[in-house]
């Protein structure tokens, strides 16, 4: 500390041969910054650079309170995503995933040899994209302890701490300081909090980004066997998700932007490992199968060829139905995100208030108003034009700007002329959203809320970064801590109404089986559907229909879901051929129908879609138990 009238030795700065600090004489609060030829002004000492090797200083802790800086730890907040996801029972993809692990299970060395009813016909198991981790995973736990959705949830646990703990050390790495708030804000955000399930998506996720992180100590230790580490957990990030084959360019491009051979080799090395590592299980399943299921799925995910349509041009017109999907799902999973970012790029925290609110109003209306109030008749090819759409759109919009301007503030200097800023962890973070982006189009079949999960995390810590960079230099441009109880907010409000509606088909399908079991002796108990309705359906007993197979002779019972009308895209889907007895040919005999005073929504469109909830002005789910009077044969079409 410096006395008045002493002189104080200059100390070395770390890392750093050309520049000395020391505490300046005219202010106890100041120091100066010494080079070998002049001296800088002194400087407040809250805004000088970070000693750490990622040049990032630490925005003042007490600029924002700590309200919840003890539920931060990996483990504590993996328990609580764990416990909220293990109330929800099986819905949507769960089903599918489910049945590899019984497979599995059963057949551990013959995880696709079994046929599976998961499109309009029955199907060899290969033909259904489920890569092999999360099943395997899965078929342990069945092992363990039974076929129980709530403790194979609960099973699922290492994925979230793995996820979580990624997260945190990729902010501290990039924005040492903000990790506390930025880790909350990501993990109970729309993005993670209702889109764990027992899907591929956050266990791929957490498996790159532990990659990632091993791969970044790997450059910072010169460590071959971290980096060995890095590919290996990165060909079974491959391996559980697909969409995770971003995760080795992004380890590329971290080695590209360190300009310098050491560490590109390293980058070498563990893109090297991951892609032999994830061809040799590939190999493993043309020597079972007599074919890869990573090219069997690509090849059957191309559009068909038109004739007279160049293939290009086919192909970017495919890509660009899903930007509308892609700004929706953006507007509810990244909002908070998204508010950061415009908080540091300077938007009057007014305007920011204005916005929250009309986000909350919007959200309301949809959550408690019938779906036709949210329409707009209009005339001409666009004869009924949804506000609901244009609300989530506009929203992503805005968290895509967010982003962009956060990019443009940490890469490019405009005082004193236009100057680019080529910081080595900066052009990292720029490039993999670029990266998460290119993959969105590249490997998105069609609009899901999970596809943007990944985009959300990467712009989660540009954002942080963003704001740690300029927090510490203009503290006014500090966001503020409701922007985070805000973005909380939203992953809960979300979580909630995803929970409510993955409940219908459970509920329909147990009290159809409670209807249907007296059934005369000798007959059978039909039903139609997938998802989560076809699991339940099956494990009280029911047989599915097969159009084109199935017989259903006098005295059946039929389980059949009705859909509001033929057009829309409504739970449980059934597939490509309608399931519809013919007059005469049924007796009805009870209707069991889900409906609640909540109008939001999550099921089907959450999951596949555009808009991640919307209103409905029907039952959540009814479905009619017949018996039949008459033979029906099931048509193919």
């Amino acid at each position: 500390m410096h006395r008045r009238g002493t002189r104080t030795k200059p100390e070395k700065v770390g890392g750093n041969r050309d520049w000395v600090v020391c505490p300046s004489p005219l202010a106890r609060e100041g120091v100066k910054i010494v080079a070998h030829h002049h001296i800088l002004p002194s400087v407040p000492p809250n805004t000088q650079p970070s000693l750490h090797a990622n040049d990032v200083a630490a925005v003042p802790s007490s600029q924002f309170a700590k309200p919840f800086s003890r539920l931060c730890d990996p483990w504590i907040l993996a328990l609580i995503i764990a416990l909220t996801n293990a109330i929800k029972p099986v819905m949507i993809d769960d089903t599918a995933y489910l049945s590899f692990a019984r497979q599995i299970a059963a057949h551990p060395f013959d995880p696709y040899g079994f046929t599976f009813f998961w499109y309009t016909v029955p199907s060899n198991a290969f033909e259904i994209l489920c890569p092999p981790v999360v099943p395997y995973w899965l078929a342990f736990g069945i092992r363990l302890f039974g076929e129980n959705p709530a403790l194979l949830k609960l099973w699922m646990y290492p994925f979230l701490w793995m996820f979580v703990w990624a997260v945190r050390e990729l902010l501290r790495r990039f924005a040492r300081g903000s990790e506390n708030r930025f880790l909350l804000l990501i993990v109970f955000s729309p993005a993670l909090l209702p889109t764990v399930n027992l899907m591929l998506d956050v266990p791929a996720l957490a498996l790159g980004l532990s990659a990632i992180v091993f791969f970044i100590r790997a450059t910072e230790r010169s460590s071959w066997c971290l980096a060995v580490v890095a590919g290996l957990v990165a060909a079974v990030a491959m391996q559980t998700k697909y969409t995770a084959l971003l995760i080795p360019p992004a380890i590329g491009w971290y080695g590209v932007t360190r300009w310098r051979w050491s560490q590109l080799r390293w980058a070498v090395l563990s893109v090297s490992i991951a892609i032999a590592a994830f061809a040799a299980w590939e190999l493993l399943l043309v020597a079972k199968y007599g074919r890869s299921h990573f090219v069997f799925q690509v090849t059957d995910q191309q559009p068909s060829q038109q004739p007279g349509v160049n293939p290009i041009t086919a192909f970017i017109q495919d890509k660009l139905t899903l930007l509308p999907a892609l700004t929706a799902y953006l507007g509810c999973l990244g909002i908070g995100i998204g508010f950061m970012a415009a908080a540091v790029l300077g938007v009057p925290r007014r305007f920011l208030r204005i916005a929250a609110c009309i986000w909350v109003a919007g959200f309301g209306w949809i959550a408690f108003m019938p779906a036709r109030w949210s329409s707009i008749a209009t005339k001409g090819p666009l004869s009924d034009t949804s506000v609901v759409d244009a609300f989530w759109q506009s929203f992503g919009i805005l968290v895509l700007f967010g982003l962009v301007g956060c990019s443009l503030l940490l890469t490019v200097r405009m005082r004193k002329g236009l100057h680019f800023r080529g910081n080595p962890d900066t052009m990292f973070l720029v490039g993999w959203l670029l990266i998460e982006l290119g993959g969105y189009f590249a490997l998105t079949p069609f609009g899901a809320a999970r596809r943007v999960i990944g985009l959300v995390v990467v712009g989660g810590l540009l954002a942080a970064r963003a704001v740690n960079r300029v927090g510490r230099i203009r503290p006014t441009r500090c966001p503020g801590q409701w922007i985070i109880v805000f973005g909380i907010a939203a992953g809960v409000l979300v979580a909630a109404i995803d929970t409510l509606d993955a409940f219908p088909e459970k509920v329909c399908a147990e009290r159809a089986a409670e209807l249907t079991a007296n059934k005369p002796a000798h007959s059978t108990v039909w039903f139609a559907g997938h998802w989560g309705f076809q699991y339940y359906c099956g494990r009280a007993g029911m047989r599915q229909i097969v159009p084109g197979e199935s017989v259903l002779a006098p005295g059946d019972l039929l389980v059949l879901p009705i859909y509001p009308d033929d057009v829309g895209f409504y739970r449980p889907h059934i597939g490509s051929v309608s399931i519809h007895p013919p007059l005469g040919s049924v007796s009805e005999i009870e209707q069991v129908i889900w409906d609640d005073p909540l109008s939001a929504q999550t099921v089907p469109n959450f999951y596949g879609g555009v808009e991640p909830v919307i209103g409905r002005d029907h039952p959540r789910l009814r479905v009619i138990v017949y018996r039949m009077t008459v033979e029906w044969r099931v048509p193919r079409k």
